[in-house]
């Protein structure tokens, strides 16, 4: 029985790569560094930003990531926008009482999910200022599923990213990749996706009908 889903945020519930292009670019005609496109910006994100700053230019410095923080966020936000399909997903998965989480590699996570307006769907949110370690360690998934109080094999993580299969999978919970960040369906499986889809609707067959069968054998008294 699955009785919660936890979510990555970035390039799974939103659509955030056009706002971090946009901020990126800023970074980089202030501080004198290429310029980078959208493409390489999607292999990013899932990352911490220093980590995605490396990977983009080289190097990273911290005077850059404070000034993304300090003046370049609220223009970030202005520009996330839900994925297609996922407020119908949430509230399908609301309506059958399944428990949800956000689990992200993001600072200030609460604000990312309230500009997009999907805070209302969610338990609890788990993101870098609540953790030690973050994904792909598996402590933002403990955390998680303990305030969630739900065992992790009753769980399935929901996420984009090499970053977020890692730690569902360290985290002894099954992984469901989705292919909105670019990932390829390879890369997903390869970091123990147990199925790979390329639209979040396509999460709800497999959780429901799980449920099902289990509602079905506990009523006939197999359970």
């Amino acid at each position: 029985m699955i009785r919660a889903v936890l979510f990555d945020l970035d390039m799974t519930l939103i659509d955030s790569s056009r706002g971090v292009t946009f901020c990126l670019n800023r970074i980089a005609d202030l501080f004198g560094l290429p310029p980078v496109e959208r493409d390489r910006v999607l292999k990013t994100i899932g990352y911490p930003m220093e980590e995605a700053m490396e990977m983009l230019w080289g190097s990273f410095e911290h005077r850059w990531i404070e000034h993304y923080r300090r003046n370049l966020v609220p223009m970030e936000l202005e520009r996330l926008v839900p994925l297609p399909g996922v407020v119908n997903t949430l509230r399908k998965l609301r309506e059958k009482e399944i428990a949800m989480a956000v689990v992200s590699n993001r600072r200030r996570l609460l604000s990312a999910v309230s500009s997009v307006g999907l805070e209302c769907f969610f338990s609890c949110l788990v993101g870098m200022d609540d953790v030690v370690m973050p994904k792909p360690h598996p402590e933002p998934v403990h955390i998680a599923l303990k305030m969630l109080e739900v065992a992790p094999e009753m769980a399935v993580f929901a996420g984009d990213s090499e970053v977020d299969g890692r730690a569902a999978t360290n985290a002894g919970v099954r992984f469901i990749g989705l292919t909105t960040g670019g990932r390829s369906r390879q890369d997903l499986f390869s970091v123990g996706a147990c199925a790979v889809v390329d639209d979040i609707q396509k999460i709800l067959n497999p959780i429901f009908e799980e449920n099902s069968k289990e509602t079905d054998l506990a009523g006939r008294g197999v359970l």
